[in-house]
């Protein structure tokens, strides 16, 4: 990601946030508006913070994720054999123990060389 666009679309009253919508060179909109708005509470989130040009830079840092993950959403869109994958998993049931889940990932080697 080279460019992230930010425009904040309003503010709750109720909760003091900011809405702010992102967007950035990896999306396919090339405007904010084109995505949805999240609530930054600027207060709260950042308390420290005086300036409302540092202000800015920390909820478009905190966009920085949320335009990564809508250039991801988009590129799912396009991958069937993962939404296949993922509409695979409909009706199961899994179990796991909070151990597993916790622990770091293994990783096995194996010696094995095809010929």
């Amino acid at each position: 990601m080279q460019t992230l666009k930010m425009k904040i679309t309003g503010y709750d009253e109720q909760s003091n946030s900011l809405l702010v919508s992102f967007c950035s060179d990896e999306t396919s909109s090339q405007s904010p508006d084109a995505y949805q708005s999240f609530a930054y509470q600027p207060y709260l989130m950042w308390p420290d913070i005086e300036d409302i040009d540092e202000l800015k830079k920390r909820i478009a840092v905190a966009g920085m994720y949320e335009a990564e993950q809508q250039a991801k959403k988009e590129a799912l869109s396009s991958d069937q054999q993962k939404i296949d994958a993922f509409k695979a998993l409909v009706g199961q049931e899994f179990e796991y123990s909070v151990s597993d889940l916790l622990s770091p990932p293994t990783v096995q080697y194996t010696n094995q060389v095809n010929v």
